[in-house]
């Protein structure tokens, strides 16, 4: 099932605008990080899983990891934002959102187990990132935030976690002690300060808790919950 939704993203990959990506939608309207990053995770978990065909998905990840750094959607400050502008085929400098700080954190992870020698330099890639992702969308208590906070709609408070989720792949491959103390303290915030008598979480991590509690608000924090617990086994 995940080689036949993988063959279904690469029939998405277009050379002739912008030099390669895969398009955000069959209409082809964007390119955006997002759904790169995800191809990039896929085929990099394929690569280290489907032995037979090791060689084709790692050719496929490497081209696609090439294609977005080449892009600029890394910015100058090593933040993602959110795609391209297809007039210019350059950074958009769109929003600079957590989860496309967090997708391509564990994309790189992947991305350095398939290579058949280790290499690092995705490793480090991924620690700029997420070192300047924390600085950016932290505030003055460490506390992770998105820009759309307090309203984020239907999907925006899952970014969050997804953030969390992929910070913890990478510290478990490639410990830092920063990383240990960012997720602890959400979690700890999350737990003390933004959850309701329900055990509902709010979007805001810092608290209060306020409505509305979403499946996505609440499988958000449990990210973060969950990623904390796993860096104390």
């Amino acid at each position: 099932m995940a080689e036949d939704i993988f063959e279904d993203m690469t029939r998405g990959w277009d050379d002739s605008r912008c030099g390669g990506g895969i398009w955000w939608d069959k209409n082809q309207t964007a390119l955006v990080a997002i759904a790169n990053e995800l191809f990039l995770s896929v085929v990099a978990h394929l690569a280290t899983r489907v032995h037979h065909k090791a060689n084709h998905y790692h050719s496929w990840a490497t081209k696609g990891w090439y294609w977005f750094k080449k892009t600029g959607m890394i910015n100058e400050r090593n933040n993602v934002n959110d795609g391209i502008d297809l007039k210019t085929c350059q950074n958009n400098r769109g929003i600079v959102w957590s989860y496309n700080q967090g997708v391509i954190l564990g994309a790189l992870v992947e991305l350095s187990r398939a290579s058949a020698i280790p290499d690092y330099s995705f490793i480090s890639q991924a620690h700029t990132i997420a070192f300047v992702a924390i600085n950016t969308l932290a505030d003055e208590k460490g506390i992770l935030h998105d820009p759309c906070e307090p309203d984020c709609g239907a999907d925006g408070p899952q970014f969050k976690g997804i953030f969390m989720r992929n910070l913890q792949i990478l510290h478990k491959v490639a410990p830092r002690v920063e990383y240990q103390i960012f997720i602890e303290e959400n979690a700890r915030s999350i737990w003390q300060n933004a959850k309701n008598e329900k055990d509902q979480f709010g979007v805001n991590w810092v608290g209060p808790f306020a409505g509305p509690a979403l499946a996505s608000t609440q499988s958000s924090a449990l990210d973060a919950l969950v990623a904390a617990a796993a860096i104390r086994r």
